[in-house]
């Protein structure tokens, strides 16, 4: 369906308050980690699963969740998506314990799923020329860093007034205004008959769930530990029996050959490790601003708010870059800036300053703006023609995966006591081979090629 440029604009506007509220969850939830563990007497691995629950539910069906968009058009699935998370939302705020919230969080998740993944196909049907997506894609980006910017100070706000439930009852009326919106001005986006495989979707889940399981446990268990080396072996046995299940299926979850697309492989591989080294220094610069440096709540949230506003900023210009240049030269620079910013944080001294600490943030957050957006524009530009719920969850399960492991790794290094400055520098050196790895592949398959090639319209 054609639109206007004014009805592109509001369909743009709803799309990013649906992210708004998935990216505001994320900051708004550190900012509570401290009253979470003294109201509920949760430790340190209950905190990361309070995190990973949402991350888990996440990454493991925004596959489906694109799939299931193609089938039915992804309005629908949108829109189912912002309820849930709605709804959700309420349950994490009137929860009493961490099971109850742990199961709130992973519904939260999946509405997040639902949302997320179709919002790129939704952009990727609205917006039909490679350039005016690619600036889509910015806002898109731009938005998200807005919440991220806003989460820390609007829950420090409210959290040290109303409680760790308000980070949750925040996300209730914007979802609301979103849904209603959606409902009336969305445009129906053409879908192709295909089929969802729950087998595959369900390894899928396993495989993260038991890998990210091993990584908390060994914080605290160690990593020989019976529970550590079984959940290592089940993560195994599921990738092996999912890529056995794609390979042989007549209905495969994946496109098929979709990871012969040297870009494309290139692009997703790179969103999760620039996801893990991000979500990973977030968790830690949480706790060590409230566990170091014994902020209170709203002094926390003060603390990550020029990172955050720094990264809201870089996506909105990151836009622009990429329909000028392509992906390849805003991934090499955010790869390289978050590089440097991870070593200095590895690196601050017990009696470091605020300033101190605040720019090696400001680079991480700087660089993972630049990347992230290079690397979903990156994808969707290989898009199958049809198949761009399913690309998108291809690229987002991969981002949202990275989430999940940068937490779990993270923990392992802190066991489950309080964080220390030693098992902090050593959590985030871990991450730096990774960041090398993602620097020689953005080097090798997105510079050369990194013009947009127009993609087919549908006749």
């Amino acid at each position: 369906m054609k639109q206007t440029k004014s009805e592109k604009i509001i369909s743009l506007t709803i799309i990013s308050m649906g992210f708004f509220l998935v990216s505001l969850d994320v900051t708004v939830v550190n900012v509570a980690l401290s009253q979470l563990k003294q109201d509920l007497g949760i430790s340190i691995s209950g905190l990361q699963w309070v995190i990973d629950a949402y991350t888990l539910s996440f990454a493991t069906l925004l596959l489906s969740a694109g799939k299931a968009g193609d089938i039915t058009g992804p309005k629908k699935i949108f829109c189912c998506g912002l309820l849930l998370f709605s709804v959700a939302s309420l349950l994490c705020g009137i929860a009493h314990s961490l099971s109850f919230l742990v199961i709130a969080r992973i519904l939260q998740g999946t509405g997040a799923a639902l949302l997320v993944a179709n919002s790129l196909s939704l952009i990727q049907g609205i917006f039909s020329q490679p350039p005016e997506r690619a600036k889509a894609f910015g806002i898109w980006g731009g938005v998200g860093g807005i919440a991220i910017a806003m989460g820390p100070v609007a829950g420090g706000i409210l959290i040290s007034r109303f409680g760790w439930q308000a980070a949750f009852f925040l996300n209730i009326p914007v979802g609301v205004l979103s849904l209603a919106m959606a409902l009336k001005y969305l445009p129906e986006i053409a879908t192709v008959p295909r089929k969802i495989n729950p087998l595959a979707q369900l390894l899928i889940a396993v495989a993260l769930a038991s890998l990210a399981w091993a990584f908390i446990t060994a914080g605290y268990d160690g990593w020989l530990s019976a529970t550590v080396i079984t959940s290592g072996l089940l993560c195994i046995a599921a990738i092996t029996g999912f890529i056995f299940y794609e390979i042989t299926s007549e209905i495969p979850l994946l496109p098929r050959g979709i990871f012969r697309i040297k870009k494309f492989a290139a692009a997703t591989s790179i969103g999760l490790i620039i996801n893990s080294g991000f979500y990973g220094q977030l968790f830690i610069i949480s706790l060590y601003f409230q566990q170091i440096k014994h902020y209170t709540t709203l002094h926390s949230g003060l603390a990550l708010l020029p990172q955050a506003i720094i990264m809201a900023a870089t996506a909105f210009c990151c836009g622009r870059i990429i329909a000028r240049t392509g992906p390849g030269i805003p991934v090499l620079a955010g790869l390289s800036v978050s590089f440097i910013g991870l070593l200095w944080l590895s690196l601050i001294p017990t009696n470091s300053s605020y300033i101190g600490v605040m720019i090696p943030m400001l680079l991480t957050g700087m660089g993972m703006s630049l990347t992230a957006p290079a690397t979903v524009a990156a994808c969707m530009a290989e898009a199958p023609l049809g198949q761009g719920g399913i690309t998108s969850g291809i690229i987002n399960t991969a981002r949202q995966s990275g989430s999940v492991l940068g937490v779990a790794m993270a923990g392992s290094f802190m066991g489950d006591q309080n964080l220390s400055l030693h098992s902090m520098h050593l959590a985030l050196l871990a991450t730096l081979p990774f960041y090398l790895l993602a620097w020689c592949l953005a080097l090798r398959w997105l510079l050369p090629k990194s013009t947009f090639i127009p993609l087919p319209e549908p006749e």
